[in-house]
């Protein structure tokens, strides 16, 4: 006898933002109604998690981090940069949704600063010049 299996919000959420980049109004719409709930509780799940966004992002996430032992190697040389290469602020996205930059606390490399990650490749003791070479084999 098969089981029903009823997907977890999470999960539901985590689909939905695989598909689309993001999660879409509709889509908030219709998860609320599914499970009668209202959609600020949706909105409130969703702002919780870091990994959720509702505005289209770009192909390749960029995080630099901003801890203290990457501030104290020069991160915010490289944060400088990439946002004056990018022409966007920590947050923004580039118009043609190529680039999404996020300034971040902790990446996990705390020996190796400047560390960046772009979607999900790690680059570690990076110059402001590295960053910009990394960023131009992505286009």
């Amino acid at each position: 006898m098969e089981k029903f299996y009823e997907k977890t919000l999470l999960e539901e959420l985590h689909d939905i933002q695989d598909t689309y980049g993001y999660i879409p109004e509709e889509q908030i719409i219709r998860i609320a109604k599914s499970r009668n709930m209202p959609k600020s509780q949706l909105y409130g799940v969703i702002s919780f998690y870091s990994m959720f966004h509702v505005e289209p992002r770009g192909r390749y996430i960029i995080r630099v981090c901003d801890s203290l032992s990457c501030h104290l190697n020069n991160a915010e040389n490289v944060v400088e940069t990439i946002k004056e290469y990018l022409g966007i602020e920590s947050g923004e996205t580039t118009a043609d949704k190529k680039f999404t930059l996020e300034i971040v606390e902790c990446l996990g490399h705390c020996g190796e600063g400047p560390v960046m990650l772009v979607n999900n490749k790690v680059y570690t003791k990076l110059t402001p010049q590295q960053a910009i070479s990394i960023l131009k084999e992505c286009i």
